[in-house]
């Protein structure tokens, strides 16, 4: 194959649609599901959904132009986010949220990843619930039949017809942030428990891809979104806008009277075995240690707070919060950390452990999609910021943000996140001869205390405390840091509480 044939085969894609809107499929690289995967998306991209954005990049990028309208281009694969994350959804079977304006084809999308799921479109179609003022429990969840409410005796008697969507592998609810909010903790108890109850009878929701779609997602909705049902999402999909310079795609699609839908190959639909074997491999791709540890700088020293608490385990900002404050209240004069530094005063949270849990499945799934063996600082480099887009919320008190050129990270979140990563990740490098002292101690204590005398346990106590006193000491208390020496207190702890168990027996 010429060169020119192999640049073009790239550009427009394995699976082609021609004039008259027929599907025809070139031969896959292979038989593997990762190759069916990319082939589904680039069947999306070239066919069925008109994204030219492609705002995931891999890989070195050649700057075109001047100042802040610098256009970068990657000399790399570069994926659009408006698909690839929903597609990472279906592959994870997680939650993801779509935002954006209304016409943006936010449902579209997600019925698109049902249509690969091996669902009709009139399923689907059916199957998306719409978020709405009036929308009840019964309206979501199902009713208890008439004659059994009339004939029971005891609520174990009484039979729900349940919901056909309530059970199916990929689900969709339109416009969630309109559900009343008594519907909403119903909805919670979906994502969260995975299961439905109602009369003492339970339905069991599956393993399933979520797919929740809202115009915006900063109260614009009917109702307020409850915060526990917004932490049940794991990612979100900020939908794209349509470039008019693909106006002819529309016209064809006018005058042929199909849509994408229709057109969905039988090569890029997944049965529901091949689903569960993705999984499956996803969870065995590799997540290297410094990919790990350079993830946990990262996210670790968002909440901590210096000023929070003269308590050592208190220095961190769910201890504001939990007085009413928020982080502009003590992130000011009187506290030595540099504004433009130190992460921590950029935000006015941390996140959970859900987070890392997120953050870690996700990173498998692209690492896996792209054909790798192991998660790399790229793929979380590309993920993190639609991970944390609805976690993390800015400090814009903060005097990082007082610089003009900064200020439109406060409406940019992706490009706000990823700059706090690039950052982070120059740190993580010069932490690195803090992280090879402490590395040894903790390699020690994991292997098990068990026979250990205890004039060795002395011992390690004393290597430990000489690292505690020199990071005390000789440097600044900062997120980072502060990890270090909670995880030091940790195991120092651990050797004195055992040491006063062998003294005693």
């Amino acid at each position: 194959m010429k060169t020119t044939d192999v640049v073009k085969d790239l550009l427009s894609g394995r699976a082609q649609t021609t004039a008259d809107l027929k599907v025809h499929l070139t031969a896959r690289d292979g038989a593997s599901l990762q190759d069916k995967f990319r082939q589904a998306y680039w069947w999306i991209v070239n066919n069925a959904v008109i994204t030219p954005y492609y705002d995931v990049e891999f890989g070195t990028t050649k700057r075109v132009g001047d100042g802040k309208d610098q256009i970068e281009l990657p000399q790399d694969y570069a994926y659009s986010s408006y698909i690839l994350l929903p597609l990472l959804t279906l592959m994870t079977r997680k939650r993801a949220l779509l935002i954006g304006a209304p016409g943006r084809g936010k449902t579209s999308i997600a019925v698109m990843m049902g249509l690969l799921a091996g669902y009709t479109h009139e399923e689907l179609k059916r199957a998306v619930q719409h978020g709405h003022p009036q929308l009840t429990v019964s309206d979501l969840l199902g009713s208890p039949l008439p004659s059994d409410l009339v004939k029971a005796e005891t609520p174990e008697q009484i039979k729900v017809s349940w919901r056909k969507w309530l059970t199916m592998r990929v689900k969709v609810v339109d416009e969630y942030n309109r559900i009343p909010t008594k519907t909403q903790s119903a909805l919670l108890s979906l994502l969260s428990e995975g299961y439905a109850e109602m009369f003492d009878q339970f339905v069991d929701a599956g393993n399933a891809a979520w797919f929740l779609t809202a115009n915006d997602d900063q109260g614009g909705g009917t109702f307020q979104v409850i915060d526990a049902l917004k932490d049940r999402i794991d990612v979100v999909v900020r939908c794209t806008n349509f470039n008019s310079r693909w106006l002819e795609t529309l016209v064809t699609r006018v005058e042929s009277g199909k849509s994408p839908e229709s057109l969905v190959p039988r090569d890029i639909v997944f049965s529901p075995e091949e689903l569960d074997r993705a999984a499956n491999e996803i969870r065995v791709i590799g997540f290297p240690n410094d990919v790990r540890d350079a993830m946990g700088f990262f996210l670790g020293q968002l909440d901590f707070c210096r000023m929070a608490s003269e308590r050592f385990e208190y220095k961190n900002k769910d201890t504001l919060h939990l007085a009413g404050k928020k982080v502009a209240a003590v992130c000011n004069e009187s506290c030595p950390l540099d504004k433009n530094a130190h992460l921590c005063t950029q935000t006015e949270n941390g996140v959970s452990v859900r987070v890392f849990l997120t953050a870690i499945h996700y990173a498998k799934a692209l690492a896996y999609f792209r054909g790798n063996s192991q998660v790399g600082l790229d793929d979380l480099r590309q993920l993190l910021p639609w991970i944390l887009h609805e976690k993390l919320v800015p400090n814009p008190q903060s005097a990082f943000f007082d610089r003009e050129e900064r200020q439109h990270l406060l409406m940019d979140r992706v490009s706000w996140i990823r700059r706090m990563w690039d950052t982070s990740t120059a740190q993580f490098a010069a932490h690195e001869p803090i992280r090879k002292r402490i590395l040894p101690l903790r390699t020690q204590i994991e292997l098990g205390l068990e026979g250990v005398k205890a004039g060795e346990v002395r011992s390690r106590m004393s290597l430990v405390l000489d690292v505690l006193n020199d990071l005390s000491k000789k440097t600044e208390l900062s997120g980072p840091v502060y990890e270090d020496l909670v995880q030091l207190k940790s195991i120092y702890s651990r050797y004195q509480n055992y040491l006063n168990w062998v003294e005693k027996t």
